[in-house]
C-alpha cells in the first residue's frame, strides 16, 4: 500500500469526487446482484474499483447522514439530526481539513438539507455555483423555460441534467489551475417522487399505462403511513419507477466518470460512491425514509476508485460504515496523528483491522406534517428513537418505547422475523455493547438553537415532501 507522505506539495496530491445518490439503496443496484439491469456504467465502474459490499449509513434520512460522512462522527456526537437540524462549529469537516491541505473545495447539491441552511457548507469555497451567463434576474425564468421544455421532451430530471452541466465546466476550470480538488455531488435522484425521464421507463408491467396509471400512482409517504392505502401492485409500479430513476442516473454518474477518464486524470483521483441512505417502497409497511432502521434504508452502495497505487480492485465482503471514508481519506493522505483523527469515530478503510459492529441512529423525529394534515389522528407508534447495532450476523434495534427488535441476518436477511423473544440472551448481550458504545463519548449538546429555515428552502424541502 503506497500511502501519501504528510509533507507533499499541493500539486501531488491527489483529487477526490465524492458522488453521493439520494435515496438509493444497494439492494435495487445490478452490481449489487440486482435482477434488473439498472446500474451496467457502475458495473463496468466497480471492476476497477473497490467495492463494498455491506456498506452501512448512520441514520435514515439525508442529514444526520451526510453529517457523518463529512464529519466521520455519528449522529448523537455531531448532533445534526431531526431535533436540532444543523451542524454546529467545533466538527471539523472533510471540506475543511482538505481546503487547509491547499485543496480547491467546490460543491453541486440539489438537496437543502445539505448546504448553508443546516451548515454543511462549511469548508466549500463554492457551493452549488451558478454558471449561467445572464443576469441574475433573469436566471430563475430561463431555468423554467428549460425545465418546461426538458418536461415536453420528456427528458425532465430531479436536477441531475444541470449539475452535470456544471460539474463539466467546473472540471475543465480545475483542470486549468493546477490545484488539487475535493468535489462533492450530490443527485437528487432516485429520491421521491419517482419521475424519470420517459426513455428509461423499461421496467413498467406490460399492462400498465406510463401516461395514466404509473403518472397517478399515489406518491404521498404520510397518508400511506396513516392508512396503509397503497397496495401491492402500486409499490410494483414505484418501485419501477424507483429502478428507472437508477438507471437513468447510472448514466449521468458514468458521464462524469468519462470526463475524468479522458481528461487523463481519473487515475490520480480518489472517486467515491455512495448514497446517504437507502428507501422503503412497500418494505415493512414503509414508504420513504422515514421511522425506521432496517437495511432497506441503511444498506446502502459504497465504490470507491482509489488514486493509482493505493489499493488494489476488489470486492470487500465485511461490514463497514460510510464514515469510514474521512478517517480513509485522511489516511491516504498521511495525517494520521493529528487530535482531529484521533476523534473520528469513523475507521480506516486501508487498515487490515475490522469493525465489530456497525451503528445507526434515529432520534425522536419531527412529526410537525402529521400534525398539521392529520390533526387528531394517533401516531405515537412513530413518536420513538431508535439505536441499532449491526453485527455479522445479528441486528439489534432498540427503541425508546420499549418495543426493541432483534433479527438473525443470515437466517433472516429481509428482517422479516423479530426473534427478540426466541433469544433474549442475544439481545441483551447487544443491548450491552450498544449501550458501551454510547457511554464511551460525550453526546453533542448543542447550546444555540437551529437557525430557522427561510421560505425558499422551506418551499424546495416541500417539493421533496420532507414539509408539509
Amino acid at each position: 500500500m503506497n500511502l501519501l507522505s504528510a509533507n507533499q506539495t499541493a500539486e501531488m496530491l491527489p483529487n477526490i469526487l465524492l458522488i453521493v445518490m439520494d435515496a438509493t439503496r444497494a439492494k435495487n443496484l445490478s452490481c449489487y446482484g440486482y435482477h434488473r439491469p439498472t446500474t451496467p456504467n457502475l458495473e463496468r465502474f466497480a471492476e476497477r474499483s473497490v467495492v463494498y459490499e455491506t456498506a452501512i449509513s448512520t441514520a435514515g434520512w439525508t442529514l444526520p447522514t451526510h453529517a457523518s460522512i463529512f464529519t466521520g462522527l455519528y449522529p448523537s456526537r455531531h448532533g445534526a439530526h431531526d431535533q436540532h437540524k444543523y451542524l454546529v462549529s467545533g466538527y471539523p469537516t472533510m471540506a475543511e481539513l482538505l481546503r487547509s491541505r491547499g485543496y480547491h473545495t467546490l460543491a453541486f447539491c440539489y438537496n437543502d438539507y445539505v448546504g448553508p441552511a443546516t451548515g454543511l457548507d462549511r469548508g466549500f469555497e463554492e457551493f452549488n455555483r451558478v454558471v449561467e451567463r445572464v443576469p441574475r434576474s433573469l436566471r430563475k425564468i430561463t431555468r423554467k423555460i428549460d425545465s418546461g421544455i426538458a418536461v415536453l421532451r420528456g427528458l425532465h430530471d430531479s436536477g441531475a441534467r444541470y449539475i452535470n452541466k456544471q460539474v463539466n465546466i467546473a472540471l475543465r476550470r480545475l483542470q486549468a489551475n493546477g490545484r488539487p480538488f475535493f468535489m462533492f455531488v450530490h443527485y437528487g435522484e432516485p429520491h421521491a417522487p419517482y419521475r424519470p425521464p420517459r426513455k428509461y421507463n423499461r421496467y413498467l408491467p406490460d399492462s400498465v399505462s406510463l401516461r395514466r396509471e404509473a403518472r397517478e400512482v399515489n406518491q404521498d409517504w404520510w397518508k400511506h403511513f396513516i392508512d396503509l392505502s397503497l397496495d401491492e401492485r402500486d409499490f410494483e409500479i414505484l418501485m419501477a419507477l424507483y429502478d428507472a430513476e437508477i438507471t437513468y442516473l447510472d448514466t449521468r454518474v458514468a458521464e462524469v466518470l468519462d470526463w475524468l477518464e479522458k481528461s487523463g486524470i481519473l487515475d490520480q483521483t480518489m472517486v467515491i460512491i455512495t448514497a446517504d441512505h437507502g428507501e422503503n417502497i412497500g418494505d415493512h409497511q414503509m414508504m420513504g425514509h422515514q421511522y425506521c432502521l432496517y437495511d432497506t434504508l441503511l444498506h446502502v452502495p459504497f465504490l470507491i476508485h482509489y488514486p493509482k497505487g493505493i489499493a488494489a480492485p476488489g470486492r470487500v465482503a465485511h461490514q463497514v460504515q460510510t464514515l469510514d471514508l474521512l478517517p480513509t481519506v485522511l489516511t491516504m493522505l498521511g495525517d494520521t496523528s493529528s487530535e482531529t483523527y484521533r476523534s473520528l469515530q469513523g475507521h480506516d478503510l486501508l487498515s487490515s483491522t475490522r469493525r465489530e459492529f456497525a451503528i445507526a441512529e434515529h432520534a425522536h423525529p419531527d412529526l410537525t406534517t402529521f400534525y398539521k394534515r392529520f390533526p387528531g389522528v394517533d401516531v405515537s407508534r412513530y413518536d420513538r428513537a431508535l439505536k441499532m447495532i449491526r453485527t455479522d450476523r445479528y441486528k439489534y434495534i432498540w427503541s425508546s418505547d420499549g418495543h426493541n427488535e432483534l433479527y438473525d441476518l443470515q437466517a433472516d436477511p429481509n428482517e422479516q422475523c423479530n426473534i427478540i423473544g426466541e433469544h433474549p440472551d442475544i439481545a441483551e448481550g447487544l443491548d450491552r455493547r450498544l449501550t458501551e458504545w454510547r457511554n464511551s463519548f460525550e453526546a453533542a449538546t448543542p447550546l444555540e438553537e437551529a437557525p430557522e429555515f427561510e421560505e425558499e428552502v422551506k418551499a424546495r424541502l416541500r417539493a421533496l415532501g420532507y414539509l408539509e
